[in-house]
């Protein structure tokens, strides 16, 4: 883990929803794996006083891009920075996804919202069978480009009907269910709690096992602050650090 100033090199909107940062760094690129974040911290003043936590979106090289939406304030300060602005990071943090899974497992990626960002680092860096994409419009769709190097099956659904099948991207489960063999499949997930507890609603249904990024407000992100816990079959466990990734079988409550 490092804890450093970069100066941004990009950071535009890539779709009517996402903003792309890209700066460089060869200390916070050192074996990082899908599902690590970064905590951010905008300026060197105390506002905002809070580091904001952010999953990496792809790493080529000492090249680092991180893909977010304004949610909030510390977003919308974010989107304001222009190249060659300074900002603090520290990472690379938290439990990364699966890698290496069990001999003819089909592996299953199924993203939402803020999401999508682990998940596609995880397609370009691994071969992944199905790559289900959920997001209320057309506009939220990332262009073409943004998946050059995903291999997978990519399927949309978008709340309003405006791309790809209508519907939460639950209804791209329910669909591929009818066609592959549950006990034949990993899923793996991230995005808004609602989803991830009906995706582990419909796996635990059907004895699938996979994995899930546990999306918290991390003031630390070291275990320090207690901020994001969660809780497990074995206890309250740090989101930062005992996660993101948890298990399926480890989880007891959700979001």
């Amino acid at each position: 883990m490092t804890d450093e100033w970069v100066k941004i090199i990009n950071n535009e909107k890539v779709n009517g929803k996402y903003y792309k940062l890209v700066f460089h760094s060869e200390s916070l690129s050192e074996k990082v794996s899908p599902g690590q974040f970064v905590q951010i911290l905008l300026n060197a003043s105390l506002d905002p006083f809070l580091r904001r936590p952010f999953s990496y979106y792809r790493v080529r090289g000492s090249r680092i891009e991180i893909l977010y939406e304004i949610l909030g304030r510390g977003t919308a300060l974010l989107a304001k920075k222009k190249k060659g602005d300074p900002l603090k990071m520290m990472g690379p943090l938290g439990r990364p996804f699966t890698q290496s899974l069990k001999a003819g497992k089909n592996r299953v990626l199924i993203a939402g919202g803020v999401g999508v960002p682990p998940l596609v680092f995880l397609a370009e860096k691994i071969p992944v069978d199905f790559l289900l994409i959920g997001t209320k419009s057309k506009d939220e769709i990332l262009p073409k480009k943004e998946l050059a190097r995903v291999k997978a099956e990519v399927l949309y659904s978008t709340n309003d009907g405006s791309y790809g099948a209508k519907g939460y991207v639950t209804v791209l489960l329910r669909e591929l269910l009818k066609k592959e063999r549950p006990e034949n499949l990993f899923i793996q997930t991230c995005g808004p709690a609602p989803m991830m507890q009906a995706v582990f609603n419909a796996a635990r249904a059907r004895g699938i096992e996979g994995e899930a990024s546990i999306d918290k407000p991390m003031a630390c992100g070291v275990g320090a602050c207690l901020g994001c816990m969660v809780k497990t079959k074995t206890g309250w466990a740090a989101s930062c650090t005992e996660g993101p990734v948890f298990r399926f079988d480890e989880m007891r409550e959700w979001g």
